[in-house]
């Protein structure tokens, strides 16, 4: 399956016919869907499946239980298919055994629901990449693999959560299991949810934090590394001889194609950078170089982080499938969360240093002030101010407390693992029954997650020891530049000095500009709105701060799109709002 959705009563009383055809409608914004339906006495499921991996994400037995998948869990055995995979699953979770979740490799989603028992169970992959959302009172529970459907739905009540719609300002994404709604919850990473009619568990199948350094020498390492990230490619890729991939000017998506390209794939790859940048010509040499079949399509000006799904998405009506090109067209390969999984970005020296002198208050802030994250605390009006001025902070402590890892800089790491990493494909997820793609994501694989986590922490700071393990890459990939983050481990090959770089001053400066209109735009309508959140925010010191940046005196851009986000959530409430305590 690709979505799935659901209502389960918790007292035996079958769900409204209403309330099921509200859901069943929501699933699914594309006509063309075909929505799979299950009901008994106390449930009702529904499905979508875009039909991407080519085999079904469902299982049912003579007993009535039903299981629903999204995405792929990728156990241990590298030959058995995901229907195997879903089966082995479902029927120990007939006998209530999870044991086997933690074999999965995956990124994926699972419902599981048992007749006999009253039973019905959420699961989220090991780092919680495939979202899975639910709404429970003490009636009934409703769950989504998008917000959008329990957005949707009536009869889930709809009250803004400051805390979290805070956390989405600051991070662009609420922390633990918040979403913007208060009552809505996200599974957390590697999460098993059972829910019955008399009560609801919550335990974790599997821990990062449990994952002991090893004592072997940087080259052990380094191949142990190497293999279990060849081993993910070759498990997703299955029998597939002729792929697509993103392919931008940075190391992630050029080791992603390497990797294809050194089992004999044919690769299909794209580039959505501007010429003129390393991101394009980087890029496109290393196209050359490495022997894909490459298309370049620049992205809009002013638009550096856009819609990349879609873009692809409309890429892909521009493939040869004539002659097979792309066996399976609607599965492109990323090398989403390279970075921060192998290269260790958003941590440092001095952050890692506090964290094991145990000084985690001064570590949250040397990595508030690194990220430059902040909020508009001018904007809020006094009484929401007193609630949201140490939100993010409070937030970060709670998630850190929980880790326990041997070292204790590696608690944070783990952090941006549990909740910076699956914050960037939440979009991809939420509109997948618009652009139609699934994504094969092998930086997530968790048994290479796991060999880095093992990996002796100061090492992997600032790309050293990911530049390292590059020499164990076919040659192309070290024979072509690539960008990359300030501060990092340089790039040993000479860059030319004609390229734009993204994080250079002038570069930014040129991209604020071009959405200087745009932002300016965005809070004339804001202000002219007759439903503007004013329990929350002062109006009079966001025209000001309008009036600033449209003079161009002040750059007030973050705090215009903090106003918008604040009224785009008050506004789907209906203006009611809550501070939730956890």
């Amino acid at each position: 399956m690709t979505l799935i959705a659901g209502i389960f009563s918790r007292n035996d009383q079958r769900p409204a016919r209403s309330e099921c055809e509200s859901l069943r409608q929501l699933i699914s914004r594309n006509p063309t869907d075909e929505v799979k339906t299950f009901k008994d006495g106390r449930s009702f499921f529904a499905s979508v499946d875009i039909e991407a991996f080519g085999e079904p994400g469902l299982c049912t037995d003579p007993s009535g239980a039903l299981s629903l998948l999204a995405g792929e869990p990728l156990l241990g055995n590298c030959a058995a298919g995901r229907l195997q995979d879903l089966t082995g699953i479902h029927s120990r979770a007939q006998r209530n055994n999870w044991s086997v979740l933690r074999e999965a490799e995956g990124t994926f989603c699972l419902v599981h629901y048992q007749p006999q028992t009253g039973t019905l169970s959420l699961v989220a992959d090991k780092l919680g990449i495939r979202p899975l959302y639910f709404w429970i009172d003490d009636n009934r529970v409703v769950f989504a693999s998008a917000l959008r459907i329990l957005e949707g739905l009536s009869f889930v009540p709809k009250k803004m959560d400051l805390r979290a719609v805070t956390e989405v300002v600051a991070l662009s994404a609420p922390l633990a299991d918040r979403t913007p709604y208060s009552g809505i919850y996200l599974l957390k990473p590697a999460e098993l949810v059972q829910i019955t009619g008399t009560g609801i568990s919550r335990q974790c199948y599997w821990r990062w934090d449990e994952i002991e350094a090893t004592n072997d020498p940087e080259p052990a390492c380094l191949a142990r590394v190497y293999k279990r990230f060849q081993a993910a490619t070759i498990h997703r890729q299955r029998n597939d001889k002729a792929t697509a991939a993103y392919l931008s000017g940075g190391l992630d998506s050029r080791c992603v194609v390497a990797a294809l390209r050194q089992e004999g794939v044919r690769t299909q790859t794209v580039n959505f950078a501007r010429p003129g940048t390393q991101d394009y010509y980087f890029g496109n040499d290393f196209a050359e170089r490495i022997g894909s079949i490459h298309q370049s399509i620049p992205k809009e000006r002013g638009d550096s982080v856009p819609d990349y799904s879609s873009l692809m998405a409309r890429a892909q009506l521009g493939f040869d499938h004539s002659q097979g090109l792309v066996e399976r067209p609607q599965l492109v390969w990323s090398g989403e969360g390279g970075s921060m999984l192998l290269g260790h970005i958003h941590l440092s020296e001095t952050l890692i240093e506090l964290m094991r002198a145990g000084k985690m208050d001064r570590a949250i802030e040397e990595f508030l002030g690194q990220e430059q994250i902040d909020l508009p605390i001018r904007l809020f009006r006094p009484q929401v101010l007193e609630k949201v001025r140490d939100v993010i902070r409070q937030g970060i402590r709670e998630e850190l407390d929980q880790l326990h890892a041997e070292d204790a800089g590696r608690n944070f790491y783990l952090f941006l693992v549990h909740n910076d990493q699956r914050r960037k494909l939440m979009v991809h997820f939420e509109n997948i029954d618009l652009h139609r793609l699934e994504f094969h994501l092998p930086f997530f694989d968790a048994a290479f997650l796991e060999s880095v986590v093992a990996t002796p922490l100061d090492w992997c700071l600032r790309h050293k020891f990911y530049t390292k393990w590059l020499s164990l890459l076919p040659p192309a990939v070290t024979a072509v530049p690539w960008q990359i983050y300030p501060g990092h481990e340089p790039c040993p090959l000479p860059l030319p000095t004609e390229l734009a770089y993204q994080w250079d001053d002038a570069y930014q400066a040129e991209e604020e500009s071009s959405q200087k209109q745009r932002v300016i735009e965005q809070a004339s309508r804001l202000l002219r709105s007759i439903d503007f959140p004013n329990h929350i925010l002062n109006k009079r010191k966001l025209r000001l701060a309008t009036w600033i940046h449209s003079r161009g005196w002040r750059d007030y851009r973050y705090a215009i799109e903090a106003a918008q986000t604040y009224h785009h959530y008050a506004q789907k409430c209906g203006g009611e709002f809550t501070f939730s305590s956890r």
